[in-house]
């Protein structure tokens, strides 16, 4: 499982983030109710994001435009090692890491869109640079 921060009170949080991967901040202040304290679920939440392989590549092309253009405007570069080396190591990452493996087909055919979400993000980014240079 992958532990997100998905309940909280407003009056002690904020969101934080440009384009994509938005994330939520706890403030850690006296004056934020409840201190800003965190806890655990005791059991799953399950999040189902996608409809379907479709709309999950449909999410994929808009977050890896917000993405790249986030990289690019902070100065980040794309080079061939990271087109082609990122991907295979994002699916290791999550197949074996991550446990995606124990989920049988569908934690393989995640993992492969998590790859591929990778190499498009860089892809883009490598054509973000290279439009630059030509114009």
């Amino acid at each position: 499982p992958d532990h997100q921060l998905r309940l909280y009170d407003r009056r002690a949080a904020e969101w934080t983030g440009q384009y994509v991967h938005e994330s939520v901040a706890i403030r850690r202040s006296a004056s934020a109710p409840a201190d800003g304290a965190i806890g655990r679920l005791r059991g799953e939440l399950q999040h189902f994001a996608y409809r379907d392989v479709a709309d999950h590549l449909e999410t994929i092309d808009r977050y890896t435009t917000a993405a790249a253009r986030q990289m690019h405007e902070a100065g980040r570069h794309a080079s061939l090692w990271q087109i082609a080396g990122h991907p295979p190591l994002a699916f290791l990452r999550n197949y074996l890491a991550r446990g995606g493996i124990r989920d049988g087909a569908a934690g393989f055919i995640i993992s492969a869109l998590n790859s591929y979400y990778v190499f498009l993000k860089f892809a883009k980014l490598w054509e973000l640079q290279n439009v630059e240079r030509r114009t």
